[in-house]
């Protein structure tokens, strides 16, 4: 900074139209000084590191416990791989995970029963803690040798976290698609709190699974990305397909699209989310909003569609009163996207309730209050207050 300063500090002149070297400039002098370059840049990457961490880290789960899903790219030769991972704070839910859910101990249909492996078992019991985590990994292919991805997938999950993990895992075979459960103690060896952030879990660690996969049986074959893309048309979800379909407005020519928009947008309308006239397209307003709901919640589709005389909306936070037209559970050890329906004179309202318990539930009054501006988080049990008042009844 002082040689730049040196540039401007001319003295001033006497009588300047005389002076013939006015104009002159001289270079300042280089003054070498290698290490306090290589001192300033390694400063800089320091704190750029810290940023990016305490930027990975600033993510809450709160009370109701965090659900997070994330998949592979359609156009990737990466093996796509599905991650799913929620967490808990019971230690009675942390158990029955354990010892009923993931052994599929109560399923009489499934003869050859599910074995554990991972942490000795004895060893997890005596320090399971009330948290835990609970993941499906689940590969597109189903040529991936399970139990070696899930062991390799904790070895890199202890090498970028520091962690020393607890865990326990077993593969289903009862579905159409094999997939690995996956307990993580939230207590690890070192009685370090095992935390993830949300970025982690949603890029992250699918990420990994992918790079995996793909170097266990080789990357994805130009058949295996085409059939990806020939199904992609039909998800019910929101897709890369609908976020090319933004850039539209009102009517839509499908004779100026490729062949995979169009048919996608056949099959929006087929749900109720477009319609046709001729060869143009409109979109209902809620078209967005519906298929991100879907990709959440796995019935939500199921009950717009049923909405012929009320419509159907995602609860978002807020203050809603009404009666209980509808309880939805899942078997826990697959989803945790339990819901409430509430039927109000104007509208149904979609409840996501992070493991309903209640029972008897049906043709109630509630009460529900939660935070506004967007549910970051499905709600508890807790939040629903049942309410003494027969004004919201109806026929069922």
């Amino acid at each position: 900074m002082a040689n730049i300063k040196l540039i401007f500090n001319h003295l001033k002149k006497e009588n300047p139209e005389k002076d013939t070297g006015l104009y002159d400039w001289r270079r300042p002098a280089y003054r070498k000084d290698d290490v306090g370059n290589l001192n300033r840049i390694l400063k800089n990457l320091t704190k750029t590191k810290s940023a990016r961490w305490h930027k990975l880290q600033n993510a809450v789960y709160g009370n109701s416990g965090f659900h997070a899903k994330s998949e592979g790219s359609d156009n990737s030769r990466q093996q796509r791989v599905t991650f799913k991972m929620s967490i808990g704070h019971s230690k009675e839910s942390h158990l029955k995970y354990l010892k009923t859910y993931m052994p599929q101990t109560e399923k009489s249909e499934v003869e050859e029963k599910p074995e554990l492996f991972g942490t000795d078992l004895s060893e997890y019991e005596a320090n399971m803690d009330k948290d835990h985590f609970k993941c499906i990994i689940s590969p597109e292919s189903q040529n991936v040798d399970l139990k070696l991805l899930t062991g390799k997938f904790i070895e890199r999950l202890e090498n970028l976290t520091g962690y020393k993990l607890y865990w326990e895992s077993c593969i289903h075979n009862n579905t159409s698609h094999r997939h690995a459960h996956l307990a993580i103690n939230g207590t690890d060896k070192n009685g370090r709190r095992v935390f993830f952030a949300k970025e982690m879990v949603k890029t992250t660690m699918r990420e990994v699974l992918s790079e995996m996969t793909t170097a266990m049986i080789g990357e994805r074959s130009y058949e295996e990305i085409q059939a990806s893309k020939e199904r992609l048309p039909l998800a019910a979800r929101w897709t890369s397909l609908d976020e090319r379909l933004l850039q539209y407005d009102g009517k839509i020519f499908a004779n100026n699209l490729d062949q995979s928009l169009q048919n996608r947008l056949a099959y929006l309308t087929t749900i109720k989310l477009a319609q046709k006239e001729d060869a143009f397209f409109t979109l209902n307003p809620e078209w967005q909003e519906v298929l991100q709901a879907s990709g959440r919640y796995n019935l939500f589709l199921d009950e717009f569609l049923k909405s012929s005389t009320l419509p159907l909306r995602l609860f978002e936070g807020g203050s809603v009163y009404g009666v209980v037209e509808k309880t939805i559970n899942f078997d826990k050890d697959e989803s945790w996207n339990d819901a409430i329906i509430i039927r109000t004179d104007k509208e149904r309202i979609y409840v996501p309730v992070y493991q309903l318990h209640k029972e008897n539930l049906e043709g109630k009054t509630v009460s529900i209050s939660a935070p506004a501006g967007g549910l970051k988080k499905q709600i508890s049990e807790r939040n629903i207050r049942v309410v003494n008042d027969k004004s919201y009844g109806f026929e069922r």
